[in-house]
């Protein structure tokens, strides 16, 4: 009856703002453990914060099996191939003729100050951003690399709204993350357009971070900062015309204008 006559008041709350104290009026239950069937589908809930329930509702909760995000899907390869010498991957090869063209320079080198005070100031963002955007507010869960990337977050849930706000708030904090790396290795003054001297630093920047990654892959967040780095490198040679015709497309004419460094098509 108690709670009947709060759920009324609740109900009413937009025609006369009186609102439900809900902190010290609900009625308190009688024991702090919740039937499991009443667990979030989320990961990282606290298991011994619920009982193992033997009623219907029980064992229909029990019945459903969710897939676990961690585990490999079935009949889908997991061996990772053979390690591969830094600069010697195929991306590697393919654009450093391109840039050794357009800069008229050696590309080889693999130690970098800057690279790494970049990479180091990322990681601290990233690890920021892994802890704040988790659907559960618990010390051991956190988003993971690939999430991040991918902008969505896998864990399960049964409120698709909360999900939905969580990944947008996550993707505006990478956005503005991925717009201050840019800066450091593109580097302009003033909001023009940037000229060919700053464009060709800039290609120059963003080489010795992919360079440097690729000798660093024991880093953390490495994987995404070289997507970064890559991006821009593309980036400043569409610019300055360094990339042969009829390749490195992404869907566009010829004739249409190309995207400036600081806004580039992948993450």
């Amino acid at each position: 009856m108690r709670l009947a006559e709060l759920c009324s008041q609740a109900v009413d709350y937009a025609k006369n703002g009186n609102p439900v104290d809900i902190y010290n009026n609900l009625p308190k239950p009688l024991i702090k453990f919740k039937p499991d069937w009443h667990k979030a589908e989320v990961t990282g809930a606290h298991e011994l914060d619920y009982y193992i329930s033997d009623r219907a509702l029980g064992h229909m909760y029990r019945n459903i099996e969710l897939n676990d995000t961690n585990e490999p899907i079935k009949d889908l390869p997991t061996e990772r191939p053979g390690e591969t010498a830094p600069l010697k991957d195929l991306i590697s090869c393919a654009i450093k003729p391109l840039i050794q063209r357009t800069l008229d320079t050696d590309t080889d080198g693999a130690e970098d100050g800057h690279a790494e005070r970049v990479h180091e100031h990322y990681v601290r963002e990233m690890q920021y951003i892994c802890i704040t955007h988790t659907l559960v507010d618990e010390p051991g869960v956190r988003l993971t690399e690939e999430e991040i990337v991918l902008g969505t977050i896998l864990a399960h849930c049964t409120q698709p709204r909360w999900r939905s706000n969580r990944s947008e708030r996550m993707r505006l904090h990478v956005e503005e993350l991925l717009a201050f790396i840019r800066m450091q290795i593109v580097k302009s003054e003033g909001e023009g357009k940037l000229t060919d001297e700053q464009l060709r630093a800039g290609l120059s920047h963003a080489w010795k971070a992919w360079a440097w990654a690729q000798h660093h892959r024991d880093r953390d967040f490495i994987e995404s900062y070289s997507l970064i780095a890559l991006g821009i490198i593309l980036d400043c040679l569409k610019s300055l015309g360094g990339l042969e015709e009829g390749k490195w497309t992404s869907g566009r004419t010829s004739d249409e204008e190309p995207d400036a460094p600081g806004e580039p098509d992948i993450w």
